[in-house]
C-alpha cells in the first residue's frame, strides 16, 4: 500500500519545510500533494522550486494539483480562478441565460491554456503525477453558446455534457502522457460523484482513482467509509485501474479524534493500493494529536523499505567481511 499525504503549507521557510518533509517521509509516505493556484508561480517561483526540490531530496515523489483552475477543481485556497475572471463569456450559462461561476470546458481557448499551464509545470519542475481534485462535474447543464453548437439537440444537452467532461479529461492526460509518458494520472472524487467512475475509468490515460471518505463533514456515519472505499476499489480493479482512498484527519473535534482509527481500519479494510491523508491539515482542535495519531495509524501500514538520499542520513563505512570483497552497508 502506498501512503501520500498533502502538503497544503507555504514554502517561504526552507528549515521548517525540510523538518516538515522529514515527518512526512518518515511516517512512511513515498509521495506529496502539492497545490498550485494560478498565480502563485508568477509571484513566488524561486520558492516554489527550491521547496519542490527539498521535497524531492527528501525522498518524496511530488504530485501536482491544479488548485481551482477554471473554478473547475478544488484547492486549499478558496480563491477564484483568474482565467474565469478575465475571461466571463467562457462561464457555463444555464437553461435560464444566468452565468455561473466557473468556465465550460467545451471552450478551446481555455483548453489551450489549461494545457500550456501543465506542459509548463512538468518541463519546469520535479513533477511525478498530475491530480484533479473533486472535479466539478456536470450537475449543471451547459447553454453556453459553445455547447448549443457543437450539441444543436437541445435535449440531449445534459448527456452532452457529461460526454464532454470525459473527452475534456481524456485529452487532459493525454497532452500529459504526450510530455512524459511516466506521469501519473489520478482523479479524486467526493462520494456524492461516484457515479461518475463508471465513464471516467473510460479513460485510457488515467492511472489512477480515488475518493475522499469524508464521513464526518459530510454528516454521514463512519461506517459509510468502508461502504465508499470497496465501491471505488471494486470499479478499479475491474477496470485495471489504481485506487486511493483518503483518511478525513482535519476538522474534527476532540471527541471526535477516536473515530479518526475507526475510519482508518475501515479505509484499510476496502484494500485500496493507495492511503492519502493531509499534513497537519485545517480546523483540528487538537492539531498536533491530530497528527500525531494519523503518524501512528501510517505506521502500521505494511511498506517497503525507505530509501534516503545521503544528504538525509550519514554513510555508513563499508565492512570488510572475512574472504569477501567489501560489503557497501551506506544508504542509497
Amino acid at each position: 500500500m502506498d501512503i501520500t499525504v498533502a502538503y497544503f503549507h507555504p514554502l517561504f521557510h526552507p528549515e521548517m519545510v525540510k523538518r516538515d518533509f522529514e515527518q512526512i517521509r518518515a511516517a512512511g509516505a513515498n509521495s506529496i500533494v502539492y497545490a498550485v493556484h494560478e498565480e502563485e508561480e508568477q509571484r513566488w517561483g524561486k520558492d516554489l522550486e527550491r521547496g519542490l526540490r527539498q521535497a524531492q531530496d527528501a525522498g518524496l515523489k511530488i504530485i501536482l494539483s491544479l488548485g481551482r483552475y477554471g473554478n473547475l477543481f478544488a484547492g486549499p485556497s478558496h480563491m477564484p480562478s483568474w482565467y474565469t475572471f478575465r475571461h466571463p463569456q467562457s462561464r457555463v450559462q444555464d437553461r435560464h441565460g444566468r452565468h455561473h461561476g466557473m468556465t465550460c470546458y467545451n471552450h478551446e481557448p481555455f483548453r489551450s491554456w489549461l494545457l500550456g499551464e501543465i506542459e509548463f509545470y512538468l518541463k519546469n519542475y520535479p513533477i511525478s503525477g498530475l491530480l484533479i481534485d473533486e472535479p466539478r462535474g456536470p450537475e449543471i447543464t451547459c447553454y453556453c453558446p459553445v455547447c448549443r453548437a457543437l450539441c444543436p439537440d437541445i435535449t440531449d444537452l445534459e448527456h452532452f455534457r457529461r460526454r464532454s467532461m470525459v473527452d475534456f479529461f481524456g485529452e487532459l492526460f493525454e497532452s500529459v502522457k504526450r510530455i512524459n509518458s511516466r506521469i501519473t494520472t489520478t482523479i479524486v472524487l467526493l462520494p456524492q460523484d461516484l457515479e461518475l467512475m463508471e465513464e471516467l475509468a473510460t479513460i485510457p490515460e488515467l492511472d489512477t482513482m480515488g475518493c475522499h471518505l469524508f464521513w464526518q463533514l459530510l454528516g454521514e456515519d463512519v461506517a459509510k467509509v468502508e461502504e465508499w472505499g470497496r465501491k471505488l476499489v471494486e470499479l478499479t480493479r475491474r477496470q485495471e485501474k489504481r485506487s486511493q482512498l483518503w483518511l478525513q484527519n482535519y476538522n474534527l473535534r476532540e471527541a471526535e479524534e477516536p473515530e479518526l482509527e475507526v475510519a482508518f481500519k475501515k479505509l484499510c479494510s476496502a484494500d485500496p493500493d493507495e492511503i492519502a491523508c493531509y499534513y497537519y491539515w485545517r480546523n483540528n482542535e487538537r492539531p498536533e494529536q491530530v497528527w500525531e495519531t494519523t503518524r501512528g495509524l501510517l505506521r502500521r501500514i505494511p511498506r517497503k523499505q525507505l530509501f534516503w538520499r545521503q544528504s538525509t542520513l550519514p554513510r555508513v563505512p563499508a565492512i570488510a567481511l572475512p574472504d569477501e570483497k567489501p560489503v557497501d552497508t551506506g544508504s542509497k
